[in-house]
């Protein structure tokens, strides 16, 4: 290599360089300069809610993708769950995301072509109508969403899970003669202005969620469920958190590294959330539970085999067999997300008024996901 820059060199001063010599000594291209957009998302680990076209040119190469994805698109079942999720994505832009948040913002009206489900193919492929294929675009990108979403939509099994977690909670609090709210009994007691259980997270706040965070994946909602404690000052509030952490009503095993938060208690605490005010603080930490459920098809080849010892039956013994070999646990265990805040009366007012308030957080949210799903063209250049 060296050699070759020396003739390069060498030439240049006898004045003899050539259009092969000058090509040469050109920087190289960079390797992914031919590269898609939707190619540099493997490389660059950003989220493809903000990609802003698939590169999809044929049917062919759209029912690929869908069936990658986890859709058969030839499958009656498949489509009608696809037109399900175009009608809620199409729903949600309409409530939330197309007014406008604030005065200075533009109001967006959806064409009618977007409305339609009956061809979502089209959706992927792209229209020839620059703003349609804009519209295309936030429709999917809102559909992503909502696929995640429900993912981590309640179940048979959420009133259960709310239960285990919650109930470690509110067997530990109680309501004095004087009318005063306690955590805790005895000399550990613990004084609280009040105590909010989260039973499940909004469903559009969970899509917004999902749009907002550069990740987008479902496992990154962590506040589905969980509890907020309010107490007079910061000490009670070091004090809810010392009883918590002393009676394992949250297991220090279970905790979320990076998830854990505190402001309140100290003036350097970073804010990990991007839409809170930074004037808020509080004590804020996610943990998990290991969940224990009965097992459902337990249970039923139980009943199945007794039912046999009182009739045989030849093929119903082998399926059974069969069924056994797949329900050999009585119980089904996995670990559920949720969230402890804890926060003094000072900072609960602020939730409520002012640049801390929820609505305030809320309109910095919406504003944030209405600039991640519509293309500026869109927002008609205006700033959010």
């Amino acid at each position: 290599m060296i050699e070759r820059y020396l003739e390069i060199h060498r030439r240049k001063v006898r004045g003899h360089e050539g259009a092969a010599v000058r090509q040469l000594a050109a920087a190289p291209a960079s390797p992914l300069a031919g590269l898609e957009p939707v190619e540099r998302v493997f490389l660059e680990g950003t989220s493809p809610v903000s990609l802003g076209q698939l590169s999809l040119r044929t049917v062919e190469e759209a029912n690929e993708f869908l069936r990658s994805y986890g859709i058969e698109p030839e499958s009656p079942i498949d489509q009608y769950k696809m037109r399900e999720i175009h009608r809620e994505a199409v729903d949600f832009l309409k409530r939330l995301l197309c007014p406008a948040p604030r005065s200075c913002d533009a109001s967006l009206q959806m064409p009618a072509e977007v409305e339609d489900h009956t061809n979502i193919t089209r959706f992927l492929i792209g229209d020839s109508n620059p703003n349609l294929q804009s519209w295309a675009c936030a429709v999917l990108r809102v559909m992503h969403a909502i696929t995640y979403a429900n993912q981590v939509s309640a179940g048979p099994h959420s009133a259960e899970i709310r239960r285990q977690i919650l109930d470690r909670f509110r067997t530990r609090v109680h309501t004095d003669a004087a009318g005063q709210l306690w955590f805790g009994r005895g000399a550990e007691a613990v004084p609280l202005c009040s105590i909010q259980y989260r039973e499940e997270k909004a469903r559009d706040s969970v899509i917004l969620k999902l749009l907002h965070k550069p990740d987008n994946l479902p496992t990154s909602v962590h506040d589905r469920v969980g509890v907020r404690l309010v107490t007079p000052t910061k000490k009670e509030a070091l004090l809810a958190l010392q009883y918590i952490s002393r009676h394992h009503l949250a297991n220090v095993a279970h905790l979320t590294p990076g998830r854990s938060r505190n402001t309140l208690l100290t003036e350097e605490g970073p804010q990990s959330n991007p839409y809170s005010s930074p004037d808020f603080r509080s004590i804020q930490f996610t943990c998990r539970q290991l969940i224990r459920l009965d097992n459902p098809m337990f249970l039923a080849t139980k009943k199945m085999r007794k039912a046999l010892t009182e009739s045989p039956h030849r093929d119903v013994e082998a399926a059974l067999t069969e069924l056994e070999r797949h329900a050999s646990s009585p119980y089904i265990r996995f670990l559920f997300p949720y969230e402890i805040q804890i926060l003094d009366q000072e900072n609960d007012l602020k939730t409520q008024v002012g640049d801390s308030s929820h609505s305030n957080y809320r309109l910095r949210q919406l504003r944030a996901v209405r600039h991640r799903v519509f293309p500026v063209d869109l927002l008609d250049g205006k700033k959010i």
